[in-house]
């Protein structure tokens, strides 16, 4: 009778002998598709060899994609992280999306399953990982979580290593009931205080603080979008400047300017008439310093010291400087004049305007996360002026009940 065959992804008994002066360690190895090849690693001493030949066996099997049922869960969050690069690198998912996911894994998730195997992984551990998260951080940290916990569980699926992906049966993540921190927006008076600090801080003018706290003032962008905004992309006849990308940095991708999520990130925003004539300077300016015509400027519009692309971490470095050198509180950052657009453009419009001024998907977005108000709007009050132009202690007119509905 013959000898049945490896199974796919399996290797046979490890030979390791001496080979001149080092030793060599080799083996079968049965590939996905049923292959069996002799696999062979060196070493200088009989461990040596041998380590190097199930290291490289690791990796092969990994290759074949193959996950058993006593897999390790960090051995499947590895070919689960390997998969998620390669989606990066094919533009289906992003960078700054792996690096999170990583930084969580390492951060929050692996300590919590070092020991365990895939098969292990139940519902109720689950439970356990995530609601421990929720309970020491955040909801939104432990969905994150709980998101990557899903993703290697749904490989393992795949794989045949196990029959359904725990997590769905997991309970879902509830946030405490805390009170939901209103959204800090600047009243018209500390816009303009602000502004005058900046032109009066000599680091901040060192910096391109000044113009850049007006831009973000005007325009309500995000940080990575006002960094990538570039010169031939603003129409000063139209007083529109048009928003194309966000600059972000991932260890991928390194530093580089990304599409927007959705077709609403790509927009023109509108330039008040206060803020072209900065531009406008700000244009004639660089352009003099460049000796070239400024209707011929290309560039970014607020670039580093070098000219080149800003980052982002430094510009908010340089944002906390200023807000410590002149005693803001830790609320101040540059979203805080997004949210100031938000409140200042929601108050005299529709709310649908600021929506599409900021780029907001869904209009709910802007009234429930980024409309901040500090004071009650005095509208309302003056709709209900009307109710008082009695004077007090007056008679007034009942109004009829002809129709034979209840009189209010």
């Amino acid at each position: 009778m013959p000898r049945p065959p490896l199974p796919v992804g399996t290797y046979g008994v490890i030979n390791t002998k001496r080979d001149g002066k080092r030793w060599r360690a080799r083996c079968q190895f049965r590939d996905v598709d049923g292959v069996v090849r002799n696999v062979s690693r060196w070493g200088d001493s009989k461990t040596a060899a041998d380590n190097n030949l199930k290291e490289a066996l690791r990796d092969r099997q990994r290759a074949a994609g193959l996950i058993k049922p006593e897999s390790k869960v960090t051995e499947v969050a590895e070919l689960w992280f390997q998969e998620f690069r390669e989606k990066v690198d094919q533009g289906i998912r992003s960078g700054t999306s792996y690096d999170n996911y990583e930084n969580r894994w390492n951060k929050l998730v692996k300590s919590r399953v070092i020991g365990l195997r895939i098969a292990e992984f139940k519902p109720g551990r689950v439970d356990d990982i995530v609601q421990d998260i929720n309970r020491t951080h955040s909801a939104s940290t432990a969905r994150n979580c709980r998101a990557i916990l899903s993703g290697l569980c749904q490989l393992a699926v795949r794989h045949g290593a196990i029959d359904r992906n725990p997590v769905r049966e997991a309970s879902p993540i509830e946030a405490g009931k805390r009170r939901k921190q209103v959204p800090r927006a600047l009243t018209v008076a500390e816009v303009l205080h602000i502004f005058e600090l900046a032109d009066n801080d000599p680091v901040a003018m060192r910096q391109d603080l000044p113009d850049t706290m007006r831009f973000f003032g005007g325009t309500g962008n995000r940080t990575g979008e006002a960094i990538a905004v570039r010169w031939e992309k603003i129409d000063f006849s139209a007083k529109v400047a048009w928003v194309e990308g966000n600059m972000v940095r991932s260890k991928i991708d390194g530093k580089k300017i990304n599409p927007g999520k959705t077709e609403n990130a790509d927009r023109g925003v509108p330039l008040a008439d206060w803020l072209v004539d900065m531009l406008l300077d700000r244009r004639a300016r660089v352009a003099a310093a460049s000796g070239v015509e400024p209707d011929q400027l290309t560039g970014w519009v607020f670039p580093n010291s070098l000219g080149t692309l800003r980052e982002a971490s430094n510009l908010r470095r340089d944002w906390r400087a200023f807000r410590e050198r002149h005693s803001i509180g830790d609320w101040f950052t540059p979203r805080t004049f997004r949210r100031t657009v938000a409140t200042l453009v929601t108050d005299a419009l529709p709310v649908r305007e600021a929506s599409d001024m900021l780029g907001h998907s869904r209009v709910s977005l802007t009234s429930d996360t980024y409309v901040g108000r500090k004071a009650p709007s005095q509208k309302p009050a003056a709709v209900l002026h009307v109710l008082g132009t009695a004077k007090n202690g007056s008679k007034t007119e009942p109004r009829s009940n002809e129709g034979g509905g209840n009189r209010v």
